[in-house]
C-alpha cells in the first residue's frame, strides 16, 4: 500500500497528513501495472519468436534477422569487422583503443587491396588520410590495419559524432604515438571537411599520432585533393576473403576446406552478398556446421542462392505476354497469394492464411486485367495447389503432421530461409506486386492481433533491407506519422520494421540517424520512443538514452516504457546512472520521468530485479543518487513515488535471505549530513514504523528500523 509523503515525522509537528488509500485503488493500481508488464513480456515473446538468433550489445542474448545465409547478422554489435565477427563490442564506442588480440586476428584473414599500401603510404608521409569508399567493402578494417602499421605501438577509434575539430585541441582525443580512426557515416561534419582543416589536423598528427578519417562513397571532394584515398572491393575480394577465412577456421580439415571452395553453388551464393562482413559470417557459418558433421551438399542446400533458385520456381516467371494479348500464367495467382500469405504469416492457423491469402490475391488482381484471374478452385483444389506450389506444411501446435481439415491446422514453411527468399524474389522479379503486398501487411497490422502484427512488421523490416528508399517513403513515415484511430498500431509497427531492418550492417547507421531526427520532430517522436524500447535501444543504448532525454524533456509522455527495455536488455548500469542525471536535471518532466522509472525498476522481480545492484558498488552509488534526489524532490508526488519504491523493497527483504542486511545498509547511506539528511532520517524512521504495521511481514522492516538506527548512532 503506498501513503502520502511525509515532510516529517508523525510525532514531529508534521505539517501534512499521512493518508492511505483504499485497498481497492491500490489493488487496481496493481492489477493496471501488473497487466502491462505481462503485455510488454508478451510483445517481446513475439517479436523475439520471429528473428534469428544473435547477440546484442549489453551481452545477453537477442534475436536479429539476415537474409541469405540464415545467420548473416550473426552479429549487430556497435563495431563489426569484416574479418573478425565478433560478438560483442570489443572498443568502447567513444574513444576506444582496439585490443592487439583483435588486430592480430584481422591480420591472419584480412586480405589487402591496392589501397591499403597507399593508405600507409600516405599517413607516414603526411599523417592524415581521408579513406573514401562504400559501406560494407572492408574499409573500417583497411583503416584500422593501415593506422597500426603506420604507428605501431597500438590503434584508438575515435568518437565520430563528436566530430574532429576537437581534435585540434590538446586534449582533443589523439593519444601520443598511436594510430587513430574516426568514421564520418552519417555525420555533418564529414560533407563539411575542407582542406584547411585536414592541413591544421596534418600539423596536429603529423609523426606522433597518425589519423585516418573514414568517409563513404557519397561524400563529395572535389575540394579535398591530395588528402584522398579511394577504396574499392575490386571483383574476385570476396572469394579471396572466403578463402582466407575457412582456410583459418578449417586448418585442421584441408579436403573439406578445398571441396567447398571448389563448389559451384557456393559460388553462386557469393555473388548475392552485399559486404565482406557478409563473407565473412557466411564462413564462419559453414565451418561450424563442418564441424558438427555436417554433408557439405546438404550444407549448400541451404544458401541463399539455392534457396533464391527454388522461390523463383515456387513464384513462377512473371506473366508473359502471348501473341493474341492474353497473359499466360504458370503459376495462379490463388498459389501465389497462399505463398507469400503463408511466408509472412507462418506457424498460423491454415483458416487465417488463406482468409488473408484471399484479401491478397484481391490487391494483386488489381494490377492484372480481370481476364487475366482464373476462377477460385474448391477447398480441396486449393489444398492441392497450395502444396504443390507453396512448400508448405499443415502441421499441429506441436509439430506433428495434420491434415488440412484438423480444427488446430498450422501452416509452416518447410525450409528456413525459404520465406526471405521468396520475398526477395517477388520484390525484384515480380515489381508490379509491391504495392498491393505493402497495402496487405498494412490492413494486418490494422486488423490483425499482436502476433500477426509483429509478423507483419517484422516483413516490412525485411523489406527495407531489400529496398529502403520504397519502404521508407511508402510505408516507415506514414506508419510513424499517422493520427488516425489506428495511430497506436501503426507507430510500433514502425518500431518492429526497424527492429528488423537495424540488423541489417548496411542500415543500421542509417535507422540511428533516422531516429534521431525523428525523436526531435512532433510527429514523428512517439515513434522514435518506441522503437528505442526495441532492440535498437539495447544495440544502442546511450544514443537511445539520450534521445530520450528529449522525448523526456519535452513533456509530451513519459519515456518509462522504453527505458524499461533497454535495461531489461542488459544496459542496466547505464540506464541508473541516467536516471540519477535525470532526477537532478532542471526540467520537470525529466525528474518525473525519473521518478516513475525508479518505480517501474523496483516493481521487477527475479534476475531484472533493481536491489541485485545493492551488492556492486558502481551501480549501487548511482541507485543511491537516484534514490536520494527523488526523495528530495520539490514535488510531493515525485516523492511519494520514491518512497513506494523503497516500500517494495523492504517488503521482498523478508522473502530474499540477506535482502535485509543490503536494504538497511542502502539506507542508511542515504541520507547526508547537514539538514535535509536530518530530515530525511526522520521520514525514514516514520515509514519504516508505518511499514511494520501495514506489511504482512512486519519484522522485516522492525529489523530494518533497527540495523538502520544503529547505523546513524555508530
Amino acid at each position: 500500500m503506498s501513503v502520502m509523503d511525509a515532510t516529517e515525522p508523525v510525532n514531529q509537528h508534521m505539517d501534512q497528513s499521512v493518508a492511505e488509500p483504499s485497498v481497492t485503488d491500490e489493488e487496481t493500481a496493481a492489477a493496471t501495472e501488473a497487466a502491462a508488464e505481462e503485455q510488454a513480456d508478451h510483445i517481446r515473446r513475439l517479436r523475439e519468436r520471429g528473428l534469428v538468433r544473435t547477440v546484442i550489445q549489453g551481452g545477453v542474448e537477442g534475436r536479429a534477422v539476415g537474409f541469405g545465409s540464415g545467420d548473416a547478422a550473426e552479429t549487430i554489435n556497435h563495431h563489426t569487422y569484416y574479418g573478425v565477427g565478433l560478438g560483442t563490442p570489443v572498443v568502447d564506442p567513444v574513444d576506444g583503443r582496439v585490443p592487439e588480440r583483435d588486430l592480430d586476428l584481422l591480420r591472419k584473414v584480412y586480405v589487402e587491396p591496392d589501397s591499403y599500401t597507399e593508405l600507409v603510404d600516405h599517413l607516414t608521409e603526411h599523417g592524415v588520410a581521408v579513406l573514401r569508399g562504400a559501406p560494407g567493402s572492408g574499409r573500417r578494417t583497411t583503416a584500422l590495419l593501415a593506422a597500426r602499421k603506420a604507428m605501431d605501438t597500438g590503434v584508438f577509434i575515435l568518437d565520430g559524432q563528436a566530430g574532429v575539430r576537437r581534435l585540434l585541441n590538446t586534449e582533443g582525443g589523439l593519444q601520443p604515438g598511436r594510430g587513430h580512426v574516426i568514421e564520418g557515416d552519417g555525420t555533418k561534419w564529414a560533407n563539411e571537411l575542407s582542406p584547411q582543416l585536414l592541413m591544421r589536423l596534418r600539423e596536429v598528427t603529423y609523426g606522433r599520432q597518425p589519423l585516418v578519417i573514414v568517409v563513404d562513397d557519397q561524400v563529395p571532394v572535389d575540394a579535398l585533393t591530395g588528402h584522398i584515398v579511394e577504396h574499392e572491393a575490386v571483383e574476385g575480394t570476396r572469394l579471396r576473403v572466403l578463402e582466407r577465412h575457412l582456410e583459418e577456421q578449417l586448418e585442421d580439415r584441408p579436403l573439406d576446406c578445398r571441396k567447398l571452395l571448389e563448389h559451384e553453388r557456393l559460388r553462386e551464393d557469393l555473388r548475392g552478398r552485399r559486404s565482406l562482413a557478409e563473407t565473412a559470417a557466411l564462413a564462419r557459418r559453414l565451418a561450424r556446421h563442418v564441424r558438427d558433421g555436417d554433408d557439405i551438399d546438404q550444407i549448400l542446400q541451404g544458401l541463399g542462392a539455392g534457396l533464391r533458385a527454388k522461390a523463383e520456381k515456387l513464384l513462377g516467371p512473371p506473366p508473359k505476354v502471348v501473341p493474341d494479348g492474353a497473359r499466360k500464367q504458370e503459376v495462379s495467382l490463388w498459389s501465389r497469394a497462399f505463398l507469400l500469405a503463408g511466408v509472412v504469416l507462418d506457424g498460423t492457423t491454415l483458416s487465417r492464411v488463406s482468409r488473408e491469402s484471399l484479401r491478397l490475391a484481391e490487391l494483386l488482381h488489381g494490377v492484372h486485367s480481370p481476364s487475366s484471374v482464373p476462377a477460385m478452385p474448391l477447398f480441396e483444389e486449393s489444398v492441392q495447389d497450395w502444396l504443390g506450389h507453396s512448400d508448405v506444411e499443415f502441421t499441429d501446435r506441436f509439430g506433428k503432421p495434420v491434415g488440412p481439415r484438423h480444427p488446430e491446422c498450422l501452416v509452416r514453411v518447410s525450409q528456413g530461409g525459404l520465406g526471405e527468399a521468396v520475398l526477395e524474389v517477388l520484390w525484384h522479379d515480380h515489381s508490379g506486386a509491391r504495392g498491393p503486398l505493402l497495402e496487405w501487411l498494412d490492413s494486418l497490422v490494422v486488423r490483425g492481433e499482436e502476433d500477426i502484427r509483429v509478423k507483419a512488421a517484422q516483413t516490412v523490416g525485411l523489406l527495407a533491407t531489400l529496398d529502403w528508399a520504397y519502404v521508407h517513403e511508402e510505408l516507415l513515415v506514414r506508419w510513424a506519422s499517422d493520427k488516425s484511430e489506428h495511430a497506436e498500431r501503426r507507430r510500433f509497427a514502425a518500431a518492429w520494421a526497424l527492429e528488423r531492418a537495424v540488423t541489417d550492417p548496411l542500415l543500421a547507421s542509417r535507422v540511428q540517424r533516422l531516429l534521431g531526427r525523428w525523436s526531435q520532430q512532433r510527429d514523428f517522436r512517439a515513434c522514435a520512443q518506441a522503437a528505442y524500447g526495441t532492440r535498437i535501444g539495447a544495440k544502442f543504448p546511450t544514443e537511445a538514452l539520450n534521445s530520450l532525454e528529449r522525448i523526456a524533456g519535452a513533456g509530451t509522455r513519459s519515456v518509462w516504457a522504453a527505458v524499461r527495455e533497454i535495461y531489461a536488455a542488459g544496459s542496466r548500469v547505464e540506464v541508473l546512472q541516467r536516471l540519477a542525471d535525470w532526477a537532478a536535471s532542471p526540467s520537470h518532466w525529466r525528474r518525473d520521468d525519473a521518478t516513475k522509472c525508479l518505480q517501474g525498476l523496483s516493481r521487477f522481480r527475479g534476475e531484472r530485479r533493481v536491489t541485485v545492484f545493492l551488492k556492486d558498488p558502481v551501480p549501487r552509488e548511482h541507485l543511491l543518487l537516484l534514490s536520494r534526489r527523488v526523495l528530495l524532490n520539490g514535488v510531493s508526488q515525485h516523492r511519494q513515488r520514491g518512497w513506494d519504491s523503497l516500500r517494495l523493497w523492504v517488503e521482498r527483504a523478508g522473502d530474499e535471505p540477506g535482502l535485509d542486511r543490503l536494504v538497511a545498509d542502502f539506507f542508511t547511506d542515504l541520507p547526508e549530513p547537514g539538514a535535509e539528511g536530518d530530515d530525511l532520517r526522520q521520514r525514514f524512521l516514520f515509514y519504516l514504523r508505518l511499514w511494520s504495521h501495514q506489511l504482512p511481514d512486519g519484522e522485516t522492516a522492525e529489523h530494518i528500523h533497527q540495523q538502520v538506527t544503529e547505523g546513524w548512532s555508530s
